[in-house]
């Protein structure tokens, strides 16, 4: 062969495969360019969205059990205590008097018996069985006065049961209150409860010792960290809900009994589900779909949605397998019958700009 027929064959070779060559390019310039992720699953945790009440964990209306003149209140109206803290006494002169008297009584009681002992030590006639129980028995009737005395002084006081804050004092000093009036309430403030309700289909999935999370509009950039603490045995018939108490924790007693609180109870760990990016979703009216990626063709699919899982993924109920690639960006240009080129997201940008300039 010449070396003019071998460059004749060439150019012909060329020559045919010039229209395949142009076609491929152009078939490949048509396709749509998107991005893809495959279904993953996911463990998801189930959880209970409610509205509650902040209340304190321990409360009393601090009371005096004896009425008369207010001689003394140590604190001021929000004061912090704690438990023991005096926290208010009566003018108790005529108790202190009678608690003074009754001492007396006994250590006199006490005397006489004890004389009466030494006595018999030395004479064990001198008395009769009988007058050694008497004198017994006014001793025993002096303590049981002077005991009687004591209790009573008390009433005329005060005390702390626990650690707490102060509301505001009803009375002042040298003002009269009676037995059993309220001079102040004494809320516990750390840790605190949240207090809410949940239905009853939710109550075979709660548990004490569950997580909670807690917000409150005063502070709406905190999130509260807790833990159920109780679950009411029966549900309440008027509601038809069942009362759920989480303890939270409140060392710098920001959190005050009557807050409404936003809860958020932490259930057991679900089974695992299949999820998808959000932005893979599309909707037609009342329809959710998105497009699946065979080989280089899109395919619609028509799909269930479940929960959104707050971090931008969603839960596929049906319609999808795990491991297939769903288009996550490009597929608002995509119809059927078009091909795809499955680009990174960043040779995407690329192409999009590229475009777009």
């Amino acid at each position: 062969m010449t070396r003019y027929s071998a460059c004749k064959t060439i150019a012909t070779t060329v020559l045919c495969l010039a229209p395949t060559i142009a076609m491929a390019n152009a078939a490949k310039s048509s396709a749509i360019p998107v991005t893809v992720e495959p279904v993953s699953t996911r463990s998801i945790a189930q959880k209970i969205e409610e509205v509650g009440k902040i209340t304190a964990l321990d409360n009393a209306s601090l009371t005096f059990s004896a009425g008369a003149k207010i001689e003394k209140i140590a604190f001021n109206d929000g004061d912090a205590v704690n438990k023991g803290d005096v926290i208010a006494e009566l003018d108790s002169t005529k108790a202190k008097a009678d608690l003074d008297k009754a001492r007396s009584t006994l250590s006199l009681a006490k005397t006489k018996l004890q004389r009466t002992r030494d006595l018999l030590a030395k004479q064990p006639d001198a008395l009769s069985p009988q007058d050694v129980d008497e004198l017994q028995e006014q001793v025993n009737l002096a303590a049981a006065d002077f005991r009687q005395q004591e209790a009573t002084l008390k009433d005329y006081t005060i005390v702390a049961p626990f650690d707490g804050r102060l509301t505001t004092f009803s009375h002042s000093i040298g003002s009269h209150i009676d037995a059993s009036a309220a001079l102040v309430s004494l809320y516990k403030l750390d840790p605190v409860n949240v207090t809410y309700a949940i239905s009853q289909e939710d109550l075979g999935m709660a548990q004490i010792g569950q997580t909670v999370m807690v917000s409150v509009s005063a502070f709406p950039n905190q999130t509260f960290t807790g833990e159920v603490s109780y679950i009411a045995p029966a549900v309440d018939e008027s509601s038809g809900r069942v009362e759920v108490h989480a303890t939270i924790q409140n060392q710098a007693l920001i959190l005050a009994p009557g807050m409404f609180a936003n809860v958020s109870q932490q259930l057991q760990r679900g089974k695992a589900q299949l999820v998808v990016p959000q932005n893979a979703i599309l909707a037609n009216n009342e329809q959710r779909y998105l497009w699946v990626v065979d080989g280089d063709k899109p395919l619609r699919r028509q799909v269930e949605l479940g929960a959104n899982t707050n971090d931008g993924y969603v839960i596929i109920k049906s319609g999808l397998k795990k491991g297939e690639l769903v288009v996550t960006t490009g597929q608002q240009k995509l119809n059927d019958g078009n091909t795809v080129n499955v680009l990174s997201p960043q040779s995407l940008e690329q192409a999009n700009n590229k475009e777009a300039g």
